[in-house]
């Protein structure tokens, strides 16, 4: 090579280098963040250098491994790890001793003759090219038994080299097999070969990181919620999550962002300007600039925009070239951006001409109104600052019917007072509802009571407006409203709400599913948990058309409170973790419907004893909890099982934090009923930390005092009652006492008992077992404790099981000695499960002792995507592919696709397993 030639291609190799590692390449940024995508000439022929652990993907490398041909191409965006997976198969290769070869492509390789020169040398050993490797010249031929790896074929520009290179990759003997990366599959060769079998490519969707990768990239200090949701805005992108893991603040305001205010990584934001921006002329950036305000569109939405800014064509060769636009559907008539890629250029076009990004903003919002989009009208118009033109766009859609579907919050600015109710009803009551869901309940009770002034309760609206759903949301919010006020429930407000869910079932689907919601809260709060899963189905049922919604979030909920009141810990995590799904869907990490589902999910964690895992998902949400509107079981169970777990680990000090973070709620709030919860817990507390002088001062003050001296039949005020009269019963069995405690638990109302949650069903077993021991009624304590171990085996209650553990042992054992004969399954658990504990409550030894599978190890692999979801019902409902196909406007390969990801995810391996399945989980 000429002195001048090989110096310029030092100097560029070098400056590739150094742009590579900061912008985030495959080798810089990918899954371990290796080394240089162009390195200098003596480093074409070996793979880069791993500098950090490599995070398993044993997915993909399987993938790698198993993948037919000749050719295996890994095609995806830069960042995405392609370079680093075949590092690690090089690796792996050659520890076994296996033939391999690198070459590392460049930019000068758009010489053909060059690029011969650097195959043969690769490939084919030191010996000179000296043929032609000209237009139309034969390549060189790669060595037998070999496994070649190529690296950065999108260098390949020139259509001579890439022609030469096709050829040397098709031509390899029979014996060889190569690996290539690139960005996408191109040129005529290699597609024929694809259609052959002789090319395998590995798409940019197999080369997203999984959840469970993504959490392993960022590190530590994340929940698994947090992962899953940076996992999402990264799309999987490997270099993405690098930055998020480098700049956790600017990854956490992301997380905590509604607006699209937060920037996105700093290091991330240069990756795009000087890898990507900077390979396009200034026409195509300003192009791309406008067009990403749109996030998604079609070619009608492009052709409608404002001075015609972007043919499709110059969208369609944006995505042939694979960087961070792809197709949505077969038919190739909507595409989207990347999610960070489109905010950052829609931040650039905000920052250099924020009049261009309004204009479009005001299109967008007018665009997807008048095509059907409801929730994209909304999320556009919440960020136009003409508060009239969004408050027409908002009210036009029906704000407060989209928020519950599938919109986002319609309560940003909170455009509308109350004076303006009749004439822009459906935004007021969706900004109403917005008030009520962060907590901000005088402030919506006063909005609420000057509007139904203003409007003659709701009679004086505007001409056109749906008086019917218009009247129903209001009378729905008040009810709300009266809930969350924790008002006592009378018989009227229970007849109001059954004869409202009658009346919009069939016509007002999610009018109905609301309703449904809040009358299975009022059945949950009287324990009538058999009416509440009724009426949850029902609910579900009328949403079919939204089961990506608020309210099916909330009757998932509710279906989870009665899992667990009534069946079994491991029914309740499937609702849960569907709860859990669909308010991911919603997004926002500090909402109401993620927080919520948070806090439920711990409580299961906690009665499951995994108490590390339950405690850090509890913090963070109980430090918002002021910050969003929730009912007073959901509050109660929330500080309640964090002071237990403080108090476990840390003693009670620990404890008294958590419970008086929940008494300042309950005094913001004004919710008696949640101090007495926190009244109780702290009598639990203080038994359990032998402070017995307080703990008498605590029950004989109020307001235990008064709750427990209470003559009462109602179910709400029992359900508080009865734990309080457990834990008093508690008390005195603690001091020695087991007369008094048969007193406290014979005042219990053993109708409501029977009907009540598990978790009261089996502490008063425990206690009326250890009560009647100590009054010498062996009979009597030994069916209790027979009663005790039943409950805690079927139903899960594995940390209350353990709380007494050492007492359900000392009965058992004592039957035992004394010729009682027990049913084997009691024995069983006692052994497996009571005697195998370490006794230190920690959870940690549970792990391997519980016979039945820990809750965090529950898999999640059953998530189906909404699209998997429809195709998996339809399946169930009897249509066959081709007809599945037609019916949603994809292909038949599309739909035998996802049939295969359903069935991995299910883990099955036939249709009717799939559907049998499917409906376990709910899921349909």
């Amino acid at each position: 090579m000429h002195v001048g030639a090989r110096t310029r291609e030092e100097a560029t190799s070098k400056i590739l280098s150094i742009a590579g590692t900061r912008a985030a390449g495959d080798g810089a940024f990918g899954v371990a963040g290796a080394a240089s995508r162009s390195p200098a000439a003596n480093g074409r022929y070996r793979p880069p250098r791993l500098i950090e652990a490599l995070v398993p993907r044993p997915g993909v490398a399987r993938r790698i491994a198993e993948a037919e041909g000749g050719v295996v191409l890994l095609a995806g965006p830069p960042g995405s790890g392609k370079t680093t997976l075949l590092a690690g198969h090089h690796a792996v290769l050659a520890e076994q001793g296996a033939p391999v070869h690198w070459l590392t492509l460049s930019i000068e390789d758009n010489d053909p003759a060059l690029l011969a020169r650097h195959l043969a040398r690769a490939f084919a050993g030191d010996a000179p090219c000296t043929h032609d490797a000209g237009e139309g010249g034969d390549a060189p031929h790669a060595a037998a038994g070999i496994t070649g790896f190529v690296d950065g074929l999108e260098r390949i520009s020139d259509p001579h080299a890439h022609a030469l290179i096709e050829r040397f990759l098709l031509a390899a003997p029979a014996d060889s097999r190569f690996l290539v990366t690139g960005h996408r599959m191109r040129g005529t060769a290699l597609h024929d070969g694809w259609l052959r079998g002789m090319v395998c490519v590995i798409g940019a969707d197999r080369l997203k990181l999984t959840d469970d990768e993504a959490a392993a990239l960022l590190g530590k200090g994340w929940t698994r919620w947090d992962a899953q949701r940076l996992n999402q805005i990264a799309d999987g992108w490997a270099a993405g999550l690098r930055f998020f893991a480098r700049m956790p603040d600017a990854a956490r305001r992301l997380l905590h962002d509604s607006g699209e205010q937060a920037a996105i990584p700093a290091e991330m934001a240069d990756y795009f300007d000087d890898v990507i921006c900077a390979g396009m002329d200034a026409e195509t950036l300003a192009a791309l600039m406008d067009v990403s305000v749109l996030d998604r569109f079609t070619p009608e939405a492009l052709a409608a925009m404002p001075d015609a800014p972007c043919p499709w064509s110059r969208i369609d060769a944006h995505i042939r070239d694979g960087l961070f636009i792809r197709y949505l559907d077969d038919g190739r008539s909507w595409a989207a951006f990347h999610p960070a890629f489109g905010r950052h250029l829609r931040q650039r076009l905000r920052r250099f001409d924020p009049a261009r990004h309004e204009q479009l903003k005001r299109f967008a919002a007018t665009w997807f109104e008048h095509n059907g989009f409801a929730a994209e009208a909304i999320r556009h118009a919440v960020t136009v600052a003409d508060t009239a033109f969004a408050a027409r766009i908002m009210e036009n859609v029906g704000a407060i019917l989209v928020d519950l579907r599938d919109g986002p919050d319609v309560g940003l600015g909170e455009r509308v007072s109350a004076s303006q109710a009749g004439e822009l009803p459906l935004l007021f009551l969706g900004q109403l509802y917005f008030r009520i869901r962060s907590g901000r309940l005088v402030e919506a009770r006063t909005a609420l009571e000057d509007a139904r002034a203003v409007t003659h309760d709701f009679t004086a609206l505007r001409d056109g407006a749906d008086r019917v759903a218009i009247q129903g949301f209001a009378q729905l919010l008040s009810m709300v409203l009266e809930a969350s006020e924790d008002r006592p429930i009378t018989e009227a407000r229970i007849a109001g709400l059954e004869a409202a869910l009658a009346a919009y079932i069939g016509t007002q689907p999610v009018l109905a599913g609301s309703v449904a919601s809040l009358l299975t809260l009022v059945y949950l709060e009287l324990s009538r948990y058999a009416e509440a899963a009724t009426v949850c189905g029902i609910g579900l049922k009328a949403l079919q058309e939204y089961s990506a919604s608020k309210v099916a979030i909330f009757l998932r909920i509710h279906q989870g409170d009665v899992a667990l009141a009534r069946d079994t810990i491991d029914k309740a995590v499937l609702h849960i973790e569907d709860a859990q799904r669909l308010a991911r869907i919603e997004g926002g990490g500090s909402s109401y419907e993620v927080l919520s589902t948070q806090v439920l999910r711990a409580n299961l964690h906690y009665e499951n004893n995994e108490l590390d895992i339950a405690l850090r998902m509890l913090e963070p949400a109980l430090a918002q909890m002021h910050t969003i509107n929730g009912w007073v079981r959901l509050y109660a169970a929330g500080f309640a099982n964090a002071a237990a777990i403080a108090g476990i680990r840390q003693g009670l000090d620990a404890a008294e934090a958590q419970l008086r973070a929940g008494e300042a709620l309950a005094r913001e709030r004004n919710l008696p009923r949640l101090l007495q919860f926190m009244a109780i817990a702290r009598l639990r507390e203080l038994t359990r930390a032998g402070e017995w002088r307080l703990a008498m001062e605590a029950m004989e003050a109020p307001p235990l005092a008064d709750l427990l001296a209470a003559e009462s039949l109602s179910p709400a005020i029992l359900g508080v009652q009865v734990p309080a009269l457990l834990e008093a019963a508690r008390l005195m069995i603690e001091l020695g006492r087991p007369h008094d405690a048969q007193v406290w638990l014979d005042r219990i109302n053993k109708a409501f008992l029977d009907e009540a949650d598990s978790r009261l069903r089996f502490t008063f077993r425990v206690m009326a077992m250890r009560a009647a021991h100590g009054l010498r009624r062996y009979n009597a304590a030994v069916e209790h404790m027979q009663a005790a171990v039943d409950l805690a085996r079927h139903t899960g209650l594995v940390r209350r099981a353990l709380n007494n553990r050492l007492h359900l042992i000392e009965m058992f054992d004592w039957s035992v000695r004394n010729g009682r004969h027990l049913p084997a399954r009691i024995g069983a658990y006692v052994d497996d499960v009571l005697r195998r504990a370490d006794g230190s409550e920690s959870g940690a030894a549970l792990q391997q002792a519980s016979p039945r599978r820990g809750v965090e190890q529950l898999a999640n692999n059953f998530t189906l995507s909404p699209r998997e979801t429809e195709i998996i019902a339809l399946v169930a409902e009897g249509y066959i592919t081709k007809e599945i196909a037609t019916r949603l406007g994809i292909s038949e390969g599309t739909v035998k696709s996802h049939r295969k990801k359903i069935h991995e995810k299910l883990g099955v391996a036939s249709r009717s397993q799939a559907i049998v399945r499917a409906r376990d989980l709910l899921i349909i």
